[in-house]
């Protein structure tokens, strides 16, 4: 089927003059899609009529109206208030992991949450010839909301992936906020608990149960309830 957006397009460009089946499609689109617009109204009375130009007119309008097309299709908005917008981070979440497991899932993971149009610092896609990694790195951790911390075996005992993690606890702890989003790749809650204890205290999830876009649907909603307490 496509997107609302696609659907949309696909019916613009189908368009002609007389074309009954043309007709019927735009109007049961119009009626699933578009009752909430300000045009579905007068796209009724162009359908009653038989008037394929007028309903063509306002498909074309509906076109351009890319915040109802995209809210029409699932996608929610949230406005900040500029004073707001000013406190909010560089990236909305920081990938800290073992590059080991990057084929495995981080890849997959951060495509997935890149599919939602969110900022991600991931050190692969972010840092960039020439950048001192280490300064890059711990800059990335200041300015960004959340942290996806992908634990593994691999995880466990790398300097940097620890600094990480160590920085975003202690964000936390002195924040008050939700900040440290744990996901458990092909370890145990209890081997959590044996190497990071402070962490086996926040729920986390396990990868085994999960698909890297259900994952990333899951952070969108902690993001967006974080975009809302700032309203």
């Amino acid at each position: 089927m496509g997107t609302v957006e696609e659907q949309l397009d696909k019916l613009v460009q189908s368009y002609k003059d007389g074309d009954n089946v043309w007709l019927n499609d735009a109007y049961t689109f119009a009626t699933k899609y578009l009752k909430g617009h300000s045009l579905y109204q007068t796209i009724n009375t162009a359908h009653f009529q038989k008037n394929y130009v007028e309903l063509y007119s306002c498909l074309q309008s509906v076109q351009h109206d890319a915040d109802f097309t995209a809210e029409a299709g699932g996608v929610k908005t949230v406005s900040v208030p500029s004073y707001k917008a000013r406190e909010l981070p560089e990236y909305d979440v920081f990938i800290s992991h073992a590059d080991k497991d990057k084929p495995a899932i981080v890849d997959d993971l951060v495509k997935s949450i890149n599919l939602l149009g969110l900022n991600v610092f991931y050190d692969k896609e972010t840092l960039e010839w020439g950048d001192k990694w280490k300064d890059k790195i711990l800059d990335g951790v200041k300015k960004s909301e959340f942290a996806i911390i992908v634990i593994s075996k691999n995880f466990f005992g790398r300097e940097w992936t620890e600094k990480e993690l160590n920085s975003f606890l202690n964000r936390q702890n002195s924040d008050g906020q939700k900040i440290v989003l744990p996901v458990l790749y092909n370890i145990s809650l209890q081997q959590l608990r044996n190497r990071y204890p402070a962490v086996a205290e926040i729920q986390a999830l396990d990868a085994g149960c999960y698909s890297t876009d259900q994952i990333a649907l899951m952070f969108a909603k902690q993001y967006i309830k974080r975009l809302k307490s700032l309203m």
